[in-house]
Parts: C-alpha cells; structure tokens; sequence
C-alpha cells in the first residue's frame, strides 16, 4: 500500500504487543468510518469537518498511514477556506483513501495478525 510506513506500525506494536494494536486499529478503524460518514453531512459544516480531520489526521499518523493523515491534515487547513463543492470533493477524496486504507488494514494487517510488519 502506497503511504503506509511499517516503521511506525512496529513501533507501536512493540509499545502494545500485536494483540493489543490489533484491538486499538479495529476500533480506529470503525471510529473513523463514523467520522468519514459525518463529513459527507449536507451542506458540509467546515468547523465540524475540521475537527473530524484533525482526529483522523492524528489517529492515521499512529499507524502510519500517512496518505491517509496528509489528506485528512490538508482538509483540517483548509476547510474553512473552501466552498461547498471543493468540501464534498476533499471529503469523497479522503473516504476513497480510508477505504483503502481499511481494506489493507483488514486483509493484510489484521488477517496476519500484524505479521506481516514484525
């Protein structure tokens, strides 16, 4: 996966243990789907979308999904500076990379059980 840094997932998983980063990553994982369903709300509310992104931006970078947290920090800045169709195209955009994102996660990092970084 592109903008993934399996340093990062190790470290955490030597701070936590597998089992304990694959918990703490499923429930990141169904966090921020709740948070990505908030950001497509119409119209689209910048003050919240900031907030949204910023939590997703902060949660991707633990596990070293950085395409995933620089897309959600360029949305955290700018969103107040965009119009309503720019929001719904950044937010579209960062829903199709966390749904890459999740599907990595799913298939390869928690169906190996974090093997695959160790």
């Amino acid at each position: 996966m592109t903008g993934f840094d399996k340093d990062v997932l190790r470290l955490l998983i030597s701070e936590l243990g597998p089992e304990d980063t694959a918990e703490v990553l499923r429930a990141f994982l169904d966090d921020t789907g709740r948070k990505i369903a908030v950001l497509g709300a119409e119209p689209p509310d910048p003050a919240l979308i900031r907030q949204e992104a910023h939590s997703i931006k902060s949660s991707a970078a633990t596990f070293g999904f950085l395409e995933l947290s620089t897309l959600a920090q360029s949305l955290e800045q700018q969103a107040s500076l965009m119009r309503p169709d720019q929001l719904a195209s950044a937010t579209a955009t960062l829903r199709k990379v966390f749904e890459q994102t999740t599907e990595f996660a799913r298939s390869v990092l928690l169906a190996s059980n974090m093997e695959i970084v160790r």
